[in-house]
């Protein structure tokens, strides 16, 4: 240990001898780990931490599949059928997203909200943090109560530890608050405030052809595979198929995993933007590397003496390695900085609809991450250059004048430059085809002049506008204002 610190404040005053050479790596290195944290980050919140429910891997999504459409939200009548006749799932439960105005405290404000099934959390198995989950009795008898998420209770109620049990307004009417979400919950997209679903009229009675953006999720009963699972439901989907050959001709169920069904778009391209980061860590070390080589031509005298006073050549190789690992460690703290900017410019740039966004945060294994990186990355660079320096020509080198070794070629410095030209080429070849896709996609023709084209979504009041013909009509009245614009 005495050795390795020796070492150490050796590598530091030789940092500090030539300021310009130490910028220089340590910009490049900085800029190559804190480009690799940040994506981790992403990578660490979206893919590697386990998804806030308990067991997961027990936890299954299901569409309705017809025809081409692989991923259809499900009727609310079909879902009911598929929870009273299957064998396979411990719980089934529904949601749908839905907005809503939140007033009567303060200025109003737009919330996102799911009408669910009262037995969702226990599905999940997520606890609130603060009160209860809804009851059957609430869901069937359409109760006013509401669970609200940590977002929305930190934001709007300031923490209110006693906000358990009062009023909030949402839907033109009030109701109560029985419970307060976890932070870390979240089921898809984020949203603020749940609902039991049979609050809405006659939502028990709709149609079965109607498909109003609903997700069913299901816990697998203990030893049942999602195989069999799909099995049951192809069964039962073929019943309703006869049953009802009107609207269920050809429908067909498709069970995914909670995980996939999250996450699984995202993952390619989370991963292939990890892997070009990646490559550019790894010019980084070849710029490094040849540094190095470049510095240790100045320094080959110096390694002579060590070598003719008995240095053996590990002593050698570790001194030379100590002070790359030196040097990449004090540039990973420097990317620390820089991930910590380039993780907010994600944030700003990734759609809030991939799951967990808003929690990347340089945590404990992002840290881990950011060490570990910085010690490979000292010892990738470092260690072709020590192996090189570490056999000097003593004859040559000691010599009176002698600088026959220092003016010679490094076949090493050759294969790092062909490298990181590779990598480069690489990295831009992938640069070029993906703007290229960008541009194609932008000129690809919709089938109408969208210029001066504007979209818009609203929801009516249920309480308001239960009637079709007031809907219709708020609806003429709303194209008729945007017309006049």
């Amino acid at each position: 240990m005495e050795t390795l610190l020796k070492d150490l404040r050796f590598g530091i005053r030789l940092m500090a001898r030539s300021p310009g050479f130490t910028l220089v790596a340590l910009i490049t290195i900085a800029l190559g780990i804190g480009a690799n944290t940040a994506i981790f980050s992403v990578v660490n919140t979206v893919l590697l931490r386990p998804l806030p429910y308990q067991n997961p891997d027990a936890l299954v999504v299901l569409w309705e599949k017809q025809g081409r459409i692989e991923q259809a939200s499900p009727s609310l009548p079909d879902f009911l059928d598929w929870r009273e006749r299957n064998q396979s799932f411990e719980q089934m439960a529904i949601a749908r997203r839905d907005n809503v105005n939140l007033t009567g405290i303060g200025e109003p404000e737009r919330l996102i909200a799911r009408q669910v099934t009262a037995n969702l959390f226990s599905t999940l198995g997520v606890t609130p943090q603060a009160g209860r989950s809804f009851s059957e009795e609430e869901e069937r008898t359409k109760a006013p109560v509401a669970l609200i998420s940590d977002g929305l209770w930190k934001r709007r109620f300031e923490s209110d530890p006693a906000l358990v049990g009062k009023p909030i307004t949402i839907y033109d009417s009030s109701f109560t608050i029985v419970g307060i979400l976890p932070p870390s919950f979240q089921f898809y997209t984020p949203a603020d405030v749940f609902v039991p679903l049979s609050f809405m009229p006659d939502r028990l009675k709709q149609a079965r052809e109607e498909h109003g953006g609903m997700v069913a999720i299901a816990r697998l009963k203990p030893g049942v595979t999602r195989h069999q699972a799909q099995a049951d439901m192809d069964i039962i989907a073929e019943a309703l198929e006869q049953q009802y050959p009107k609207t269920n001709i050809g429908l067909r169920v498709t069970i995914n995993s909670i995980y996939s069904d999250m996450v699984g778009d995202v993952r390619p391209s989370l991963l292939l933007l990890l892997g070009a980061v990646g490559f550019v860590l790894l010019i980084a070390c070849a710029n490094v590397a040849n540094l190095l080589l470049a510095r240790a031509a100045a320094r080959q005298k110096e390694i002579a003496i060590r070598t003719a006073l008995g240095a053996s050549r590990s002593r050698v190789v570790r001194q030379l390695l100590t002070e790359s690992v030196a040097l990449s460690v004090t540039g990973g703290a420097l990317g620390l900085l820089i991930a910590m900017w380039g993780a907010d410019v994600l944030l700003a740039a990734i759609p809030e609809s991939i799951p967990w966004i808003k929690e990347i945060a340089l945590d404990k294994n992002v840290l881990g991450f950011t060490l570990a990186a910085s010690l490979v990355t000292g010892i990738v660079f470092g260690l072709a250059p020590a192996l090189q320096s570490s056999r000097p020509d003593l004859n040559e080198t000691l010599k009176e004048g002698g600088r026959g070794s220092t003016s010679g070629r490094h076949p090493v410095r050759a294969i790092l430059v062909v490298a990181e030209v590779a990598l480069a080429l690489v990295l831009l070849i992938g640069a070029g085809l993906m703007l290229k896709t960008f541009s194609r996609l932008r000129q690809i023709d919709a089938g109408f002049n969208s210029k001066n084209l504007l979209t818009m979504m609203f929801s009516l009041s249920p309480t308001r506008y239960s009637e079709g013909a007031r809907v219709l009509q708020a609806a003429r009245a709303t194209t008729r204002i945007f017309a006049r614009c």
